[in-house]
């Protein structure tokens, strides 16, 4: 795994917010082509991303048109690709300095080139968002390239963990994805399916970037259905139990602030992902 982690460098909280903010914004983009061409679903699911870790991008569904292809994103430099079956770029443009509407006028047009109906293409999700700045029609324009880059690395290394964790185990396991409504990625282990979400048991494991909970990243470990048994002592991972409307384990990214080596970065992480998953499996 250590070859492949990419090393935190800490820029500051409000940096990262920023540039979260922007990116939330910016990957509707990519989760509104799946959404589009392919069949309706009660839970979005043709929307949400996966993490490429060749591309270092969050990408979408694949779509059939004159050729297959497929939009995604690079927190990374901020730019938004479309690419065929072999990778290559067949078009892209920065969100910084566009605006929303100059970034679907561009995808309508390459939609045409690619042989699909552009009719279908909006930003009408079935959610809401947070009312970002460049939510209400303002520019894109990320402030620090540093907080992008680390905005990056959260998901590169939360999605190279969340596989190693679910890797271990024995229980069935679901794929990771990053679901464009709160821009969290995330996988759960299958304790019990029944076919029905409400009545399944899980365990999600995930990464936020943050939230209306919590204003900075986090990981998680989250239980469904919550239990009603008294949660044990988590502390010693620098974690802790969050119950306000949700129940689960988080450790906050300001937790991890002087874990400067890979290889600490790594077992900080990993001791808590495991340590949680362990003590809700044991309730």
């Amino acid at each position: 795994m250590n070859l492949k982690w990419q090393k935190f460098t800490y820029p500051s909280l409000e940096s990262i917010r920023e540039a979260k903010e922007q990116s939330h914004q910016a990957i509707q983009n990519v989760a509104a082509v799946g959404r589009a061409f392919l069949p309706e679903s009660e839970i979005d699911e043709y929307a949400n991303l996966e993490w490429d870790a060749k591309l270092q991008r969050l990408v979408g569904r694949w779509i059939e048109g004159n050729i297959t292809f497929r939009s995604s994103i690079s927190l990374y430099d901020f730019m938004v690709y479309l690419v065929d079956e072999n990778f290559k770029t067949l078009s892209s443009i920065s969100m910084q300095g566009s605006k929303q509407k100059d970034v679907m006028v561009w995808l309508e047009k390459e939609l045409v080139q690619l042989g699909v109906d552009f009719s279908k293409i909006n930003l009408n999700y079935p959610y809401e968002l947070p009312d970002y700045a460049d939510n209400l029609g303002h520019t894109f324009g990320v402030k620090s390239e540093q907080a992008s880059h680390e905005l990056s690395r959260l998901y590169h290394n939360a999605n190279l963990m969340i596989h190693y964790i679910l890797a271990q185990e024995e229980k069935k396991v679901s794929k990771v994805k990053c679901w464009p409504h709160h821009f969290d990625i995330a996988g759960s282990v299958i304790l019990l399916d029944t076919g029905d979400q409400d009545t399944s048991k899980k365990i999600g494991v995930g990464m936020s970037p943050g939230d209306q909970d919590y204003d900075e990243p986090y990981f998680y470990v989250a239980p469904w259905p919550y239990p009603v048994k008294e949660l044990p002592d988590i502390s010693e991972t620098l974690g802790h139990w969050h119950e306000n409307n949700w129940i689960g384990a988080v450790l906050p990214y300001s937790k991890l602030v002087g874990q400067d080596l890979i290889q600490d970065q790594i077992r900080v992480i990993q001791k808590f992902y495991e340590t949680a998953i362990h003590s809700l499996k044991n309730l």
